[in-house]
């Protein structure tokens, strides 16, 4: 069970790991230590939960002698799955054929397991192809390692051809590899971070921020089971293209609850994916259930679109109108007081006739604006989100129950999430109070960025402020522009971390502007036009250049 309050020691004391130096070999335990303290993590949190084999197999690691760990974490960085007995020698690893033994006898890795022929052989080189399959052979020379390949598979069955490579080449693979990537999901909490973040974090190439760590999210067998569940589903999802039958059983699937908070939000987006997969081929009653199931935007406007193409005015009438009365988002409220209705105000546009298409409008444009004086970027997002990042910093790293569940996130598991703002509402008003007056915004930001500088938060770029310092920024652009701006993103991340317009402009004369630029062929997208009627909103002065021939 989560508890109520994070707990700072719930996965134990951590201690990181010996500092790498570039271009110098790692410590000799240190990536033994590394997998010893992320499965001890995953254990620690996960033993309950997880089905027996897994913990089995984690625990054969942790029971390994200190060669055969440090031979195995040698294998989980290396790209599998096939790793060759003679190319096993580590400097750490004092019997590399002890350890192998080990690791074989403990179920960790298999001797030999059918594997693919191409496979085997994309992992030779042409020598060891030709020491193996072809001795004697004189024709070889002439010939590539692809060709030599294609020759050899012509040759040979995959079964002779492992029987021929076995003898002379034996090889290892690692048993159960789903264990190890499902342990790597649930030591970071999402997918895309893997251990190259350690080696990330002891170059120095990353600085991660100090949070108390949470408990995790999983908190039962049955949340942790209907996790397993749901990934299962969305490999299908992703597999839709090349095996569309599946789309039946998908959705039949989708009518059971999944139960927990990842559970939720991996249907949630698998749905999503679903409906627009169903969509983009035209069918139409599958898309509506998929995106019916769907808690989360853009679910309810795609509804409203498939009703409208549909003929069906009533349901999309009705949809628009729960839309209107209580919006999931900034851009749905948007949306059902724009969808069908013609005639709405378009953005300040500026139209500058033009001889040729410049290789680079932003740049064109950028350049153009400032000949006679004052200063601009072409930022983009970058700025807004950099803005926000310092003001709103202590809420994004505040450690609320199952926000930050390791020590390598870059931000909360639900930054981009509608729920981030709810959950974190009073802390949002309390820096707003603080931040209300323009001493208070100017302190907050000039402290976090000092004390803050180069700590990883995926909202903040730091390169950005080493090009144009932040006191640059706050005497450029309007305090309440940027409380306003602020103010509204941190709400909105989900929605609105893109479409912010090309380039911050600082007129000569004191005054400033946000620029789109578009070029003869461009067209402003939603998200866009989104971004312009919030600045018509807050009275910020934006506009569109439109280049035309």
């Amino acid at each position: 069970m989560a508890s109520s309050e994070p707990d700072p020691n719930a996965f134990g004391s951590y201690s990181p790991a010996p500092l790498l130096q570039p271009q110098q070999a790692a410590p000799e335990d240190y990536y033994q230590n590394i997998f010893i303290e992320v499965f001890g993590f995953v254990l620690g949190q996960y033993a309950a939960l997880m089905p027996c084999e897994m913990r089995h197999s984690l625990q054969s690691f942790l029971h390994s002698c200190s060669d055969a760990q440090r031979l195995f974490a040698r294998l989980l960085t290396r790209k599998g799955p096939v790793f060759f007995d003679t190319k096993l020698a580590y400097p750490e690893v004092s019997s590399s054929a002890h350890a192998l033994e080990e690791l074989t006898a403990a179920q960790l890795i298999g001797r030999c397991q059918p594997v693919p022929g191409d496979l085997l052989l994309e992992r030779l080189t042409k020598q060891d192809i030709t020491d193996v399959c072809c001795a004697g052979s004189k024709y070889v020379k002439a010939l590539s390692k692809d060709s030599l390949k294609n020759e050899v598979l012509s040759r040979h069955t995959d079964q002779h051809l492992r029987t021929l490579i076995a003898e002379k080449m034996p090889w290892r693979t690692i048993s159960q590899p789903r264990h190890w990537e499902l342990v790597q999901l649930l030591y970071f909490g999402r997918a895309g971070q893997d251990w190259s973040a350690h080696v990330r974090r002891d170059l120095g190439q990353v600085t991660y921020e100090t949070v108390a760590l949470s408990k995790s999210r999983l908190s039962s067998s049955a949340s942790f089971n209907s996790f397993l569940h749901e990934r299962e589903l969305r490999l299908r999802v992703y597999r839709l293209d090349d095996y569309p039958t599946l789309l039946p059983g998908l959705l039949a699937a989708f009518a059971q609850a999944p139960i927990g908070a990842q559970a939720e939000a991996l249907r949630q987006r698998s749905l999503l994916r679903v409906g627009k997969w169903c969509e983009q081929r035209q069918y139409w009653e599958q898309a509506l259930r998929a995106y019916a199931l769907a808690h989360i935007p853009p679910a309810r406007e795609r509804r409203v679109r498939i009703h409208h193409k549909l003929g069906q005015r009533q349901q999309a009438q009705a949809l628009l109108l729960q839309m209107g009365e209580q919006p999931l988002s900034a851009t749905e409220q948007i949306f059902s007081q724009r969808f069908g209705r013609r005639g709405q105000a378009a953005p300040p546009t500026t139209t500058w006739l033009i001889e040729e298409t410049p290789k680079y409008v932003e740049g064109y444009v950028l350049e153009s604006l400032i000949e006679e004086g004052g200063w601009g970027m072409h930022c983009e997002n970058t700025l807004v989100k950099t803005l926000t990042g310092l003001i709103y910093w202590q809420a994004i790293f505040t450690p609320l129950p199952g926000a930050f569940t390791n020590p390598f996130q870059v931000a909360p598991h639900d930054l981009m999430q509608h729920e981030f703002a709810q959950q974190r509402e009073t802390l949002l008003k309390e820096i707003e109070k603080n931040t209300a007056t323009d001493k208070g915004l100017i302190k907050q930001m000039q402290s976090i960025a000092a004390a803050k500088q180069g700590i990883a938060n995926p909202l903040v770029s730091w390169g950005l402020l080493q090009s144009v310092g932040l006191d640059a920024w706050l005497e450029a652009i309007p305090l309440k522009w940027i409380r306003q701006l602020s103010h509204f993103l941190i709400r909105n991340l989900g929605d609105y971390r893109r479409g912010f317009p090309d380039l911050f402009i600082a007129h000569a004369d004191g005054s400033a502007e946000f620029v789109e630029v578009k070029g003869p062929t461009d067209q402003l997208q939603p998200q866009q036009r989104a971004w312009f009627e919030t600045f018509a909103a807050l009275d910020i002065d934006a506009r569109v250049i439109k280049l035309k021939l």
